[in-house]
């Protein structure tokens, strides 16, 4: 069983010897996502359409009341369903990119903060393993909900492993993971709460 107090402590040793702040690198990766996620919400629409879809949804009775949401940004939805994918890709690019970061301060390696946007020498995996890991977990789900957790849990490593050896596959990546977390994926859930 993993000691969850050790690990701590590690982790906390370690990211004190860090020579790039942990904390500020992790606080630079949030501010890049909530930047991306507040252009995805403002290319969906704002908070208009959410109101409108609210009201449309919970109350259909009033919605002869309301006035049509009027989008902050004019684009069709295709053009706003694109950017919407190409930002959530962007944002798994950068994810692994702060997965470079982790590895090195655990490893030791001084890292700067580019290292931030170095997910985008092995882009085309990164984007490949995000869309079959969503559609593998997606496959699971539709049996029932929890073989879509325990898949969730399987491949959780994929990313990690395609991470530290970019010149792997995707499925092999994927793979790697499954034998990873083979008889284990309890103990992951019960670390995660």
């Amino acid at each position: 069983m993993l000691d969850r107090v050790q690990l701590k402590y590690e982790a906390k040793a370690i990211t004190k010897n860090a020579a790039v702040s942990a904390y500020l690198f992790t606080l630079l990766y949030l501010a890049i996502g909530l930047v991306i996620s507040g252009i995805d919400w403002l290319i969906s629409g704002g908070p208009q359409a959410e109101v409108l879809s609210y009201a449309e949804t919970y109350m259909p009775e009033f919605t002869i009341y309301l006035q049509p949401a009027e989008p902050i940004l004019h684009l069709p939805a295709l053009v706003a369903g694109f950017v919407s994918i190409v930002l959530s890709l962007v944002s798994a690019v950068l994810s692994a990119g702060y997965i470079l970061y982790t590895m090195s301060v655990r490893r030791g390696i001084v890292t700067p903060y580019s290292t931030m946007f170095d997910g985008f020498l092995f882009a085309g995996k990164v984007i490949l393993l995000f869309i079959v890991q969503y559609i593998f977990i997606l496959l699971w789900t539709f049996l029932l909900v929890i073989p879509g957790i325990v898949a969730a849990y399987r491949y959780r490593f994929a990313m990690l492993n395609l991470c530290e050896n970019p010149e792997i596959g995707v499925m092999e990546a994927l793979n790697m993971s499954k034998a990873q977390t083979l008889g284990f994926k309890w103990q992951l859930f019960v670390l995660d709460l």
